[in-house]
């Protein structure tokens, strides 16, 4: 059957339609595939480079090793002095520590951090405390004084810049070297001796490029006698004690702390026992609280 004149027509222009939308249809898949041949060009001349990126927010001060993942990233959007995993083993360590705050996701560099750290000396223990007053904002990873004010106002620096290895409510934990040690124990004795005044902990606003501050806290002539017998105090410890106590210091001592420790002698053997009796219960009590966690897995 013969088609009319306006059917042809529109045959016609379907089949040009058709041919047209296959042209550009083809046009477009070409232009597609070159497109996709110069990227994968492209990315084949990018030169990739393994980077260390923080995987968790450090504070100033805080250790850096166990907070890393690697990344693979374009060397163009690298920074220059990034670590990478040819110069890891030259800038991180366990005694690492952030110059500054990191965020997670900082591609990490060499001038963000500290290298200078001396290992543990092997009178280094982890010690617990839970008689000192802490501020309100402390976190583990935080940098730390720890200080003694008297009751008349004096304040001393006990021992300085403290790595907060772990902290609760109360207690915090701490390395320490022997020295330490006896010094925060006298300290402690006679914060509990002499009421009105307050043992206490200070954070450092950027630990990471802010020096330790001296100690200026001077232990009792009983407890000099103790260190200077203790075969556990390392040879640089030593040598910082006999610095630090002089013949002036030690005057001071006498003058100051001496005489504020004296004017409690009457209730010393008591404060001393109601106080220690405090310590040993809150120890208890985050003991069995530590315990109890543990029957739950």
């Amino acid at each position: 059957m013969a088609m009319n004149p306006m059917q042809k027509k529109a045959r016609t222009s379907f089949l040009l339609g058709m041919f047209l939308t296959l042209i550009l249809t083809g046009i477009v898949i070409v232009f597609l595939i070159l497109q996709l041949g110069k990227i994968k060009k492209e990315q084949a001349a990018i030169i990739y480079k393994d980077v260390y990126v923080i995987s968790q927010d450090i504070t100033s001060g805080g250790k850096i090793d166990g907070s890393l993942i690697t990344k693979k990233v374009d060397s163009t959007v690298a920074p220059n002095n990034a670590i990478t995993l040819e110069n890891y083993g030259t800038y991180i360590s366990e005694l690492t520590t952030a110059k500054i705050g990191l965020e997670a996701g900082t591609i990490l560099t060499t001038d963000m951090v500290n290298i200078d750290g001396q290992p543990d000396t092997p009178d280094v223990r982890l010690q617990e405390y839970n008689m000192v007053i802490l501020p309100t904002n402390l976190r583990t990873g935080d940098s730390v004084d720890i200080r003694l004010r008297l009751p008349s106002g004096e304040d001393y620096i006990v021992i300085s810049k403290k790595h907060i290895e772990q902290s609760s409510a109360n207690t915090i934990w701490i390395k320490v070297r022997e020295d330490e040690i006896l010094t925060m124990s006298n300290a402690i004795v006679e914060a509990y001796i002499m009421e009105g005044s307050l043992l206490y902990a200070t954070t450092y606003t950027d630990a990471g490029i802010q020096d330790s501050t001296t100690p200026t806290y001077v232990v009792s002539s009983s407890i000099m006698n103790l260190m200077d017998a203790d075969p556990n105090i390392a040879g640089t410890a030593r040598n910082a004690l006999a610095t630090r106590y002089t013949e002036l210091a030690r005057a001071q001592r006498n003058n100051t702390i001496n005489s504020a420790v004296n004017s409690f002698a009457g209730d010393a053997i008591s404060n001393v026992q109601d106080k220690v009796a405090e310590e040993i219960q809150k120890q208890q009590s985050a003991r069995q609280q530590y315990v109890d966690s543990l029957t739950l897995y």
